[in-house]
C-alpha cells in the first residue's frame, strides 16, 4: 500500500478544523459561487444536474462497510461510482484488517469525529498507512450528516488541496441558527443541495473539500453517540474514554438491510419511551 513514513504528530489537526468552522456561511458562499459554477473552470461541476443519491435507498448489491465499534454498530453505503479510486484504496485496506482495533482519535462535538487512527492520539507508527490519493470531487457526493470523507495532508501552494488518506473524518451537523438558514437559502446556488443541509444537516463548508466516499444509512444512535463523546481538552479533542472501530468488514446493502430496519425500529421506540 505504500511506504511508511516516520512517527509524527499531527498537532494543526484541530485548529485547522475549529478555524474552519467559523465563518461557514461566508465559505460555503464563495465554493458555491465562485468554485463549481463557472463555466470558464476546468474544475467547476455541473450544479444543474445534481442527483443527491445519498438520500436515495442504496440497491441491494451496493457495498456497505459495516463499523463495529466499542459504542455500537453502524452502516456506510460505499459510491464507487462518483469515487471509484478512494473506494478502492478503502475497501483493500478493510479486506487486509486495517481498521480492525484502530481508534477514534478527535471528536467536535455534536458536528464531527476522526477515526482510523493506529494511535489513540492520531500520530502516524510503523503500521499507519500514509498512502494519499489526489482527491475525488463529484456533484452527486456532499458533507451531509452521515458523510463518510477522506481525510489525508494538504498539498500545493496555489492549487491548495486535502489529499485523501487512510483516515476518515464522519460528518455530523453544524448548528443550523434562523440567521444561518436565510442566508443559505440567499445564496445562488442548487437548490436541492442547500435545502438537502437544511433538512438534514451537514457541513456546508466541507463542501468540495475531501473526498465524499461513503454515507451512514443505519446505526445513528451509535454514531451519535461517537459524535456527542467527551473530549480531553480543547486544544487535542482526543475523546476521554477511548473508542475503537473493533472490526470493519464488507457486505452487500441486501444482506444487512433487515438488521438496519430493526435497529432502526429499536432506536425509534428507544426515543419515544
Amino acid at each position: 500500500m505504500g511506504e511508511n513514513k516516520p512517527k509524527k504528530k499531527n498537532k494543526a489537526l484541530f485548529r485547522f478544523f475549529q478555524i474552519a468552522l467559523v465563518g461557514t456561511i461566508m465559505a460555503f458562499i464563495v465554493i458555491i459561487v465562485l468554485t463549481f459554477v463557472g463555466s470558464d473552470n476546468d474544475n467547476a461541476l455541473d450544479l444543474d444536474n445534481v442527483r443527491l443519491i445519498q438520500f436515495e435507498t442504496p440497491a441491494d448489491d451496493a457495498p456497505v462497510a459495516v463499523f463495529e465499534t466499542t459504542q455500537g454498530t453502524f452502516y456506510a453505503v460505499l459510491y464507487p461510482d462518483e469515487a471509484p479510486e478512494m473506494v478502492e484504496y478503502f475497501t483493500g485496506l478493510v479486506e487486509d484488517g486495517y481498521y480492525n482495533g484502530t481508534y477514534v482519535y478527535g471528536v467536535e462535538e455534536n458536528v464531527y469525529f476522526i477515526g482510523g487512527s493506529k494511535t489513540k492520539d492520531g500520530s502516524d507508527n510503523d503500521d499507519t498507512n500514509t498512502d494519499s490519493l489526489e482527491p475525488e470531487k463529484t456533484a452527486n457526493l456532499w458533507p451531509f450528516k452521515g458523510a463518510l470523507c477522506s481525510y489525508g495532508v494538504e498539498k500545493g501552494i496555489l492549487n491548495t488541496r486535502t489529499m485523501s488518506g487512510s483516515r476518515i473524518l464522519f460528518v455530523n451537523t453544524v448548528e443550523f441558527t434562523d440567521d444561518f438558514i436565510e442566508e443559505l437559502k440567499a445564496v445562488d446556488g442548487n437548490e436541492d443541495v442547500i435545502h438537502a443541509f437544511i433538512e438534514h444537516g451537514g457541513i456546508p463548508n466541507f463542501a468540495q473539500q475531501y473526498t465524499v466516499f461513503g454515507q451512514v444509512i443505519g446505526g445513528m444512535k451509535a454514531y451519535e453517540t461517537i459524535c456527542n463523546a467527551k473530549v480531553t481538552d480543547s486544544d487535542s479533542k482526543n475523546p476521554k474514554e477511548d473508542i475503537q472501530f473493533t472490526k470493519v468488514y464488507l457486505t452487500e446493502y441486501g444482506s444487512v438491510k433487515a438488521q438496519i430496519s430493526a435497529d432502526s425500529g429499536a432506536d425509534t421506540q428507544a426515543t419515544a419511551d
